[in-house]
C-alpha cells in the first residue's frame, strides 16, 4: 500500500509554434469590394421604393464604379455638406429606432453596419466583412442614420 509512485507530469509549451494563418483585421482595406445581396432585408419598406430604372441607375452603376477602388479608397472618399467621409461604419445603437428594432429582429450579430453613400442622400447599409459588403438596407433619404445621431 505504501509503495505508490507519484506520477509527475510536466507540460511544456512549444514557443516556436506560430499560427497557420495570421489575419490582419484591416487587411480588407487592400481588397476590392465584393457585393453580396443574400442578406437584403427585402421586407424593409424602403426597398419597395425601388423600380428597375432606379436600381440600375442609382445602385448598380455606383457599385460598378466602386469595384475599381480598394476599401481604403472607398472609406477615405470625402465630400458632401459636412465634408466628412462619405462611407463609414455606423453603430447600430446610433441608427434610428426603427432600424435598431429591425436589426434585433434580423439577429444581426454585429455592433455596427457600414454606410455606403451612392448619391447625395442615397445610402446602402450592410455588413462589411473581409472585403465583402453584405447589403441589408436601401435608404433613399439618409433616414436610417440621421446626421443628428453622429
Amino acid at each position: 500500500m505504501g509503495n505508490r509512485k507519484k506520477v509527475k507530469s510536466k507540460e511544456f509549451a512549444d514557443y516556436k509554434k506560430t499560427p497557420k494563418s495570421l489575419e490582419d483585421p484591416e487587411g480588407y482595406l487592400k481588397k476590392h469590394p465584393v457585393w453580396a445581396f443574400q442578406r437584403c432585408d427585402l421586407e424593409h419598406e424602403r426597398w419597395s421604393l425601388l423600380n428597375c430604372d432606379t436600381f440600375y441607375e442609382d445602385i448598380m452603376d455606383k457599385l460598378s464604379s466602386y469595384e475599381g477602388m480598394t476599401w481604403a479608397e472607398i472609406q477615405s472618399a470625402s465630400g458632401g455638406k459636412t465634408k466628412g467621409t462619405n462611407n463609414h461604419f455606423a453603430y447600430i445603437s446610433k441608427l434610428d429606432k426603427e432600424a435598431q428594432k429591425r436589426a434585433m429582429e434580423l439577429h444581426l450579430d454585429v455592433d455596427e453596419l457600414f454606410s455606403l453613400r451612392l448619391t447625395g442622400t442615397l445610402r446602402l447599409y450592410g455588413i462589411l466583412e473581409n472585403g465583402i459588403f453584405s447589403i441589408i438596407w436601401y435608404d433613399q433619404n439618409h433616414e436610417i442614420y440621421p446626421l443628428k445621431n453622429r
